[in-house]
């Protein structure tokens, strides 16, 4: 017994120093455990949190892909408008690019878990959805970039036509305006007439009229005669001339009934009316009144 106790005593140390590295490993494995499981947790959360990105930019890919397809819908397009369809195409682009980058996150963590021996399949086959859903999304957008830029093209050629159909019309106008005022030019020439009242020897003085028939009794116009002497006027607003002498003439041919002499309490013409100046002018365009 005596022997037995002082063994106990001599290996007492030796236990001590086994159990105490023991203690040191199990504490080791635990601390390498815990920072297993924390960087698990980690990855988890992660994967969680892109998952959650991934969905956001899909619904807002979502949002503004619905308000470009409205905009274009209600047919024509404002230009500013499709100033911000091309941002809102610019935003589109670079969600989907962020969604590339964190599907290529995920299939990251999703190896690392793997790796940990944490079963995955169901990871697995959610981050394969979300790679379907964004190159479907990258398709859709891709047809409605094409589908906006033949837009463009459609709207710059009926830019185009609308600038040429102005153009022929500002040319149109313009060729309208001139022909109303050549035809104003040729009316007013057509509407236009001489008259002058003036005594006999004046009118012969100036080679207006001539005498002839018997004895020279008759006054007649003379065909090449100058017109400085006459007024002008517009025969559509002319319809008295007024003369005021007494023995009065009217030396040029006009229908009767066309005119009329308007005589005073005094013996005196004091004018001469128009009362139809259609038939009045139909001969001649120069009214001539001589008195002596």
């Amino acid at each position: 017994m005596k022997n037995f106790i002082c063994l106990f005593v001599l290996l007492a140390p030796f236990f001590s120093c086994v159990s105490k590295k023991n203690a040191e490993k199990l504490i080791g494995e635990k601390d390498s455990l815990s920072m297993a499981l924390a960087a698990k947790d980690s990855v988890i959360n992660e994967v969680f949190a892109s998952l959650n990105d991934i969905t956001e930019n899909l619904n807002a890919i979502k949002t503004r892909e619905h308000i470009i397809t409205s905009t274009v819908n209600n047919g024509e397009i404002p230009k500013q408008a499709t100033v911000q369809i091309g941002e809102d195409i610019e935003e589109i682009d670079r969600l989907l690019q962020s969604n590339r980058e964190t599907i290529a996150r995920l299939e990251r963590s999703a190896a690392q878990l793997k790796k940990a021996n944490v079963k995955i399949t169901s990871l697995e086959k959610l981050i394969q959805e979300m790679s379907v859903q964004v190159e479907s999304k990258d398709k859709e957008i891709s047809v409605l970039r094409s589908d906006l830029k033949k837009l463009n093209i459609e709207v710059e050629e009926l830019n185009t036509k609308v600038t040429g159909l102005g153009t022929e019309v500002d040319s149109l106008n313009q060729t309208k305006t001139r022909l109303e005022s050549e035809i104003k030019t040729k009316n007013d020439l057509l509407n236009v007439a001489y008259y002058i009242v003036g005594s006999q020897k004046e009118l012969l003085d100036k080679e207006i009229v001539y005498k002839s028939g018997f004895i020279g009794r008759t006054l007649k116009i003379n065909e090449n005669r100058s017109l400085d002497s006459f007024t002008q006027v517009d025969i559509r607003n002319f319809d008295e001339v007024i003369i005021g002498k007494k023995d009065v003439t009217l030396v040029s041919s006009h229908p009767a009934g066309s005119y009329e002499f308007v005589m005073n309490d005094n013996k005196v013409f004091s004018s001469l009316v128009i009362t139809d100046r259609d038939k009045f002018w139909e001969y001649s365009r120069v009214l001539v009144i001589s008195y002596k």
